[in-house]
């Protein structure tokens, strides 16, 4: 049964989705940056497409993926695509982080403000409730 608000359990099922999405995200750069290939054109396609197709950390980033999927479904089914798309948000902070860690990536002070109007856009929606319509209203003031 879907709920109107968020609750702390929903709330982590959504940040062990972004983490999980996050590690695919991970896994399939990785994948990626073993081939050897600096730029992918239409000379070079097929050769790109078969090493990858060898790639450990790809194919591990695409069982991850199919992980989050049914940890997604899990969500959806218990709170409003609203809520869970914009709390969902957490990867965009995770991947930065993750990507320094692991793939010594630099990101720079914009990258970093936008990160921080995502933290307080997830904030705002995760504190937004539903209204409750006319009718539900009569039928709790009844009870």
């Amino acid at each position: 049964m879907k709920q109107n608000h968020l609750t702390l359990k929903i709330f982590s099922l959504i940040v062990l989705n972004d983490l999980v999405d996050t590690a695919a995200q991970l896994f399939m750069k990785k994948g990626l940056l073993h081939t050897g290939i600096d730029s992918v054109n239409l000379s070079n396609i097929a050769e790109f497409a078969a090493r990858n197709a060898s790639s450990a950390f790809l194919w591990l980033g695409i069982f991850v993926y199919a992980l989050n999927f049914f940890i997604w479904i899990v969500v959806l089914y218990k709170v409003d695509l609203s809520i869970a798309m914009p709390v969902g948000s957490f990867s965009y902070i995770f991947i930065p982080i993750f990507a320094i860690l692991f793939l010594h990536e630099h990101v720079n002070m914009v990258r970093w403000i936008g990160i921080i109007c995502i933290i307080l856009g997830i904030h705002f929606v995760s504190q937004s409730k539903k209204p409750i319509m006319k009718e539900e209203k009569a039928n709790q003031w009844l009870r």
